[in-house]
């Protein structure tokens, strides 16, 4: 019987060294557990197994950024023993660690260690792990209506991105299209261009030509005896009618004088010299002889008896006719001094010694082909050299330039056809550089596929209280006041991307524009604009800020960034999340 009793205590003594044992295991397995799934709290399943115990050392881990070993125990003890921050997971202990939010129904994500337990509903964990063993917290799982909301939100967000990436792709097939019938242009007007170089080229040949034969001619003619003694008489005519100007302006003013001391003198001093020389030219002012004498006899008095009658009262007859023109009128002898020496020349030649320039031979050229021309003309020049010296001709009878610097028509017909070439072949060239610049696609400006190119000029606005802001796609930017309409430019299209951060192969390349050197502000710098750029059904400027002292920010909604590889790549999910 006592040995009875002694060997339950012993039984009993036994079952609670294994109880406390056990009690012991568990407690000291509690920190790695997190989940039903066996997990380590805050890891990700696929990370899971970096916090394995060590092959052999099943109570030893290896921190995940160094050489440090700690037991395997310690994970998520709530105390940091790696240097790393890496052993605790799923507590706040190591601030630079991340927490993993399993987020069941939504997207998982990650936070930062040292919100955990912070008694803060984290909104990146929908599920409320991150507030799971905070005892004064109780933070509701509710990604099932978050992810609800989510997917609601991101079907629509596509369906848009769909959209967008229809209406983009028919701003490329619309470029294309536009780029092959400029090719088309391009290559046309390179012919026309050719042609018209070739052209240009002949008829300035052919004005070289005119113009020495028509110097050679008037060289010749200038240095003859009569166009030297024509010359000498017109010089002759133009000195004696200046010298005639000269003396009817003299005449006019000394018998301004003698008026003035006929009508003033008085004759009740009796000097008789004077008295004779007023008489006279009374006489003469008349019409009378220059000794006094008239037809109504000498010293005649006014018919009327009237002595106080100025003598300015009465017609001066005599001055009158002196000033008369005649026969040879000013105009006459101004058409004589002016008149073009070469072609009296040529009109005292006469005869039929001379070639007509207007004549058949030098017209044909106009029915012949372009070709042809600078052989016929070459002949003829032949045949004219060969005509002269044989003394067939004695010249190429053409009317001449005149002194002043006017030409014969034939000279002025070359030059206007010459000039006429020389205007169509710089429009055709001004025409081929335009269609030129078309076929040009930098993506750098216009876009990976010329998107952009195909909205360049394209201007959408928004009214932002008293200010109305245009944006020009690949153009300008501007500021306009609601009341006077004044603009302010607000800086140029520069570049995509301005801080570097992709290149042009990548979506994320387009989706920011600097807009530079706008108006200088008063005490401050140039107008900029930076452009952020997202996916839309439409062309729409959404918002417009002052970021800083003239330093713009615009929010531009468009089809041109509703790229394809975003609408079932990882890049789309996580715009779209973004954007949530």
């Amino acid at each position: 019987m006592h040995f009875s009793l002694r060997s339950r205590r012993h039984q009993t003594r036994s079952r609670s060294v294994a109880a406390v044992t056990a009690a012991s295991a568990i407690l000291l397995a509690l920190p790695l557990a997190s989940s039903a799934s066996g997990t380590v709290k805050g890891v990700a399943p696929k990370d899971a197994h970096l916090y394995t115990a060590l092959a052999g050392k099943p109570d030893t881990w290896k921190c995940l950024n160094s050489s440090q070993e700690i037991r395997h125990s310690a994970i998520n003890n709530n105390f940091c023993d790696c240097e790393d921050g890496t052993d605790e997971p799923g507590t706040s202990a190591c601030p630079q660690s991340r927490f993993y939010c399993a987020n069941e129904g939504h997207i998982p994500a990650y936070i930062l260690s040292s919100r955990v337990g912070d008694s803060v509903c984290d909104p990146e964990c929908c599920d409320g792990s991150d507030e799971a063993d905070n005892p004064h917290k109780d933070c509701p799982n509710v990604c099932a209506k978050v992810g609800k909301a989510h997917r609601e939100k991101a079907t629509k967000l596509e369906a848009i991105r769909n959209a967008g990436v229809k209406t983009r792709a028919k701003y490329i097939s619309d470029i294309k299209r536009k780029r092959i019938v400029a090719q088309a242009e391009v290559d046309r007007l390179e012919v026309e261009v050719k042609v018209a170089e070739e052209r240009n080229a002949r008829l300035q040949e052919a004005l070289k030509r005119a113009e020495d034969a028509d110097h050679v001619v008037i060289q010749e003619k200038m240095a003859s005896p009569l166009y030297g003694n024509l010359k000498s008489y017109q010089d002759s005519l133009k000195a004696l009618g200046s010298k005639n100007d000269e003396l009817k302006a003299e005449l006019k003013t000394l018998t301004s004088l003698l008026d003035d001391l006929a009508n003033t003198y008085n004759p009740n001093y009796q000097d008789m010299a004077v008295k004779g020389a007023v008489m006279a030219y009374k006489s003469w002012r008349r019409g009378g002889s220059k000794d006094g004498e008239s037809e109504e006899g000498e010293g005649a008095a006014p018919a009327d008896g009237d002595s106080t009658k100025k003598i300015t009262d009465e017609p001066a007859v005599k001055l009158n006719g002196l000033m008369e023109e005649g026969e040879w009128t000013a105009d006459k002898l101004r058409g004589l001094q002016e008149r073009d020496l070469l072609e009296m020349l040529d009109g005292a030649e006469g005869g039929k010694s001379g070639v007509e320039d207007a004549g058949i031979l030098f017209r044909i050229h106009e029915y012949l082909p372009d070709a042809l021309v600078p052989t016929f003309e070459a002949l003829v020049d032949t045949f004219l050299d060969l005509l002269l010296k044989t003394n067939v001709i004695t010249t190429v009878k053409r009317k001449r330039p005149t002194d002043t610097g006017a030409e014969h028509e034939s000279v002025v017909k070359v030059r206007n056809e010459a000039n006429a070439a020389s205007k169509k072949l710089r429009d055709l060239e001004r025409a081929l550089s335009d269609k030129r610049g078309e076929l040009i696609l930098d993506p750098k400006r216009h876009g990976r596929e010329g998107e952009f190119k195909a909205l360049e000029g394209t201007c959408i606005q928004k009214e932002v209280a008293e200010y109305t802001y245009e944006y020009c796609f690949g153009r300008g930017t501007l500021q306009k006041t609601t009341k006077g309409g004044q603009s302010t430019p607000m800086g140029n299209f520069e570049r995509f991307d301005p801080a570097n951060k992709s290149n042009e192969k990548e979506d994320e390349y387009y989706l920011t524009q600097l807009y530079a050197n706008g108006q200088h502000c008063w005490n401050g710098p140039a107008r900029s604009v930076n452009v952020q750029l997202s996916c839309g059904l439409e062309n729409e400027l959404v918002e417009v800020f002052e970021a800083e002292k003239c330093i713009y920010s615009m929010k531009v909604r468009t089809p041109a960034v509703c790229f394809p590889s975003q609408v079932a790549s990882g890049a789309a999910a996580s715009a779209v999340h973004n954007e949530l």
